[in-house]
């Protein structure tokens, strides 16, 4: 898919013919009920209440921008500006003015594309959505992308990363109650549940970005490994009285300590002659 540059922009990547750009600057007037939306638009959603002020600003002023549409048969089909011909309907226009251009599918999603990145229109979902279709629908790479939506190429990977998560927190950051930066941050967590876990907390204690990644490393960074306890004085001591029990009674000696300070006395006989020897040492007389 490598067309002759022609500046900066879309047709540095996908192959446009430039007498076809030059048509496009000319505007027609074109019936709004001709008009088909794009299917290939990234945008997923658009805000009743955003659309009703544009649209009050059309009804003063007219629709200022045009659309950019393709011909399809004896009609069209949005290529860009789908935002501006929803409010235009709910203003009452009856015609919209409009850059026509031939466009085929790949072209299609790529205008659109590159329409609502360069307005910030689209959500961190969205946006990873709209890259995923340009590598697996028009063949682009990774580069290639990054380069005609003036992106660095590791900037894209990581919005590609973000469909990795969860849909609770991809929904989240569709609805715009998850910022970008709290949830990059989760992708350094491999498993789904701690990616949850730490989703939660950021939204129940409203960390900021900085605290997220403090949690993460914490999460994340290898734990020392537990090293053995050192005998304690009083395990010292009850050892040596062990060793001076058994020397005395010629007989094992167990000395036992609990937590709670109590413990146990065991010496260890070997028949019913070594018992009677051990309770003479004792002074134990039957």
């Amino acid at each position: 898919m490598k067309g002759r540059g022609l500046g900066r922009g879309l047709g540095a990547i996908l192959p446009v013919e430039e007498g076809l750009i030059e048509k496009s600057h000319s505007v027609q007037e074109i019936p709004i009920h001709a008009i088909e939306p794009n299917p290939y638009q990234p945008r997923l959603e658009f805000s009743e209440e955003g659309l009703e002020e544009l649209a009050e600003s059309i009804r003063l002023h007219g629709l200022i921008q045009p659309i950019t549409v393709r011909a399809v048969g004896d009609r069209y089909q949005l290529i860009s500006g789908e935002r501006r011909w929803r409010a235009a309907q709910m203003a009452g226009l009856t015609q919209v003015p409009a850059y026509v251009r031939a466009a085929d599918n790949t072209q299609l999603l790529a205008f659109a594309l590159v329409e609502n990145v360069q307005r910030q229109n689209l959500n961190p979902i969205e946006l990873a959505l709209a890259y995923k279709r340009l590598i697996e629908e028009c063949g682009l790479t990774q580069e290639d992308v990054a380069r005609y939506v003036g992106k660095s190429r590791p900037t894209v990977a990581n919005t590609l990363r973000l469909l990795k998560l969860p849909p609770e927190i991809q929904k989240a950051l569709k609805e715009g109650t998850l910022a970008e930066g709290h949830a990059r941050p989760l992708l350094a967590l491999d498993s789904p549940d701690m990616q949850l876990e730490v989703f939660r907390q950021i939204q129940s204690k409203g960390l900021n970005a900085r605290q997220v990644e403090a949690l993460i490393a914490q999460l994340t960074s290898p734990k020392p490994p537990k090293l053995p306890k050192g005998p304690t004085l009083l395990d010292v001591h009850l050892t040596d009285i062990a060793r001076v029990l058994t020397y005395r009674f010629h007989a094992p000696v167990e000395v036992r300590n609990k937590p709670d300070g109590s413990g146990e006395l065991r010496i260890r006989y070997t028949s019913a002659e070594d018992l009677d020897r051990i309770l003479e040492i004792l002074g134990v007389k039957e």
